[in-house]
């Protein structure tokens, strides 16, 4: 049963994604706008909306949109890339280094880097049941390594999964702690995102108290 909460979210979801096409020759600032209202009707990270592209988030909508059609769910990221690859890694580590110049001297994207480079990142895709963790394609240990195998999990769609994973307030919106997702199965920090043009969810250790 669809609740009020879950209509709100989708008639909310809905208008941003109208706005969100019709500004393709619109300002940028308009575009970020409704990509954050998309992100942000879901309970997702709308801070994440300035690496989302328009087609991206049109294809994230329609996934949480589809209640009850799994194999929707599962097509609306496209092409699956190879997440256990050396290819896969060499763009997530340029993904996180771009990202991590664009936030300054802090931030998510600099934690995650930090993760990827220690080698306590995990990449999960419940939509091909597989989560691997992460590598440093510049280790000179992991030069000759193409590719890993990876845990098999449970195969799902992204709303059942963050569901499960992420806890949500009273008003539907993922809870975060000190700026991060908190993964309620590991305690750890979370992050769910576009890597090349796949959502992936991504986890690391939260840093130790000082």
């Amino acid at each position: 049963m669809v609740s009020a909460l879950d209509n709100t979210r989708m008639v909310s979801a809905q208008y941003a994604l109208k706005n969100l096409r019709s500004s393709d020759d619109g300002s940028q600032d308009a575009q970020s706008s409704s990509a954050a209202s998309i992100l942000s009707s879901y309970g997702l990270d709308s801070s994440s909306a300035s690496l989302l592209s328009n087609q991206a988030l049109s294809g994230l909508l329609d996934t949480l949109s589809a209640k009850g059609d799994t194999s929707g769910e599962a097509n609306a990221t496209g092409d699956s890339a190879d997440v256990t690859s050396a290819s896969f890694m060499s763009m997530l580590k340029k993904q996180l280094q771009d990202a991590a110049a664009a936030e300054g001297e802090s931030g998510k994207a600099h934690d995650m880097l930090a993760a990827l480079e220690a080698g306590t990142l995990t990449i999960s895709d419940p939509t091909q049941g597989v989560s691997i963790a992460a590598w440093d394609v510049d280790n000179p240990d992991e030069a000759h390594t193409d590719s890993k195998t990876g845990k098999a999990i449970d195969v799902s769609g992204w709303s059942d999964f963050l569901d499960a994973h992420l806890e949500r307030g009273a008003d539907g919106t993922f809870v975060k702690k000190n700026g991060s997702h908190v993964d309620q199965t590991n305690d750890s920090n979370a992050y769910f995102g576009l890597i090349g043009s796949n959502y992936y969810y991504l986890s690391w250790p939260q840093a130790a108290a000082a």
